[in-house]
């Protein structure tokens, strides 16, 4: 499927682009957009930024040499966020970051760590609209755009951040998800999230840039997961990587890709 298909099938009930910005104050929308399912554009309030609110849930950052836009979505899976992604496909958008929390099911992948995804495998039942017929996209890999991911990890690495690059599992939700741990390794996984197998697809099909950077938020494999377990310390130091760090990568990033 191609993207012109999704936008004529639009135009074929009376939707045209021009609805599709306007609908989510997208006509606001930078070249670089970084997107999260849930955390807030206030991860970036360590950086000297002007920051423009466009509507609840889209932030422009401004500064002399960079801009770049922010969706917080304040809802997770990837339903929720596929509207969104696949709307950036009629705006100005070239770069997409997906910035989010993931779990770990390696015990070498601690609470706080950075996650680079080397592909995704589908877990979700919404990309399966993005084929003809409905066809199945179950377990299916989804990779980040090649390029982009380089250029992430070459700044990672003459940084001498710490970060793991690993397979990543989309999952549809997280209270079942438990019962089907053995078979998600299985299957390679090292990491577990709920939205990235989708939005690799997304911008598969509009030809648009992107990659993703987690943060480990919990490790199941450890006992450690979003209901118990977790440390004081370890909760600081995930803190740390998310409002220290990642602002800074992907400030870098963006330049990178001038």
């Amino acid at each position: 499927m191609e993207y012109k298909d999704l936008l004529n099938s639009h135009l074929k009930y009376g939707t045209t682009e021009k609805d599709i910005i306007s609908d989510k104050g997208f006509e606001h929308i930078l070249e670089n957009v970084v997107i999260a399912p849930w955390w807030r554009h206030n991860m970036f309030d360590s950086i000297n930024y002007r920051v423009e609110k466009i509507n609840d849930q889209l932030y422009n950052f401004y500064s002399d040499d960079l801009s770049f836009s922010y969706i917080e979505i304040r809802n997770i899976g990837a339903p929720a966020i596929m509207d969104y992604v696949m709307a950036l496909g009629v705006t100005k958008c070239k770069n997409l970051v997906f910035v989010g929390s993931t779990g770990s099911l390696d015990e070498n992948i601690k609470i706080g760590d950075i996650v680079i995804p080397e592909y995704s495998i589908c877990g979700d039942g919404a990309s399966r609209y993005l084929n003809p017929n409905l066809e199945d996209e179950f377990l299916k890999k989804e990779y980040p755009s090649k390029e982009m991911t380089n250029k992430l990890l070459s700044l990672l690495d003459n940084k001498k951040i710490k970060y793991h690059r690993v397979p990543n599992f989309s999952v549809d939700n997280i209270f079942a998800q438990f019962m089907h741990i053995d078979k998600i390794l299985e299957l390679g996984s090292k990491t577990i999230e709920m939205e990235t197998a989708n939005v690799f697809k997304c911008c598969k099909v509009m030809n648009m840039n992107v990659v993703a950077i987690f943060c480990v938020s919990d490790n199941t494999v450890l006992n450690k997961s979003l209901y118990s377990g977790r440390t004081d310390e370890e909760n600081e130091y995930r803190h740390k990587v998310r409002y220290e760090i990642f602002p800074n990568l992907i400030v870098e990033l963006f330049k990178k890709l001038k």
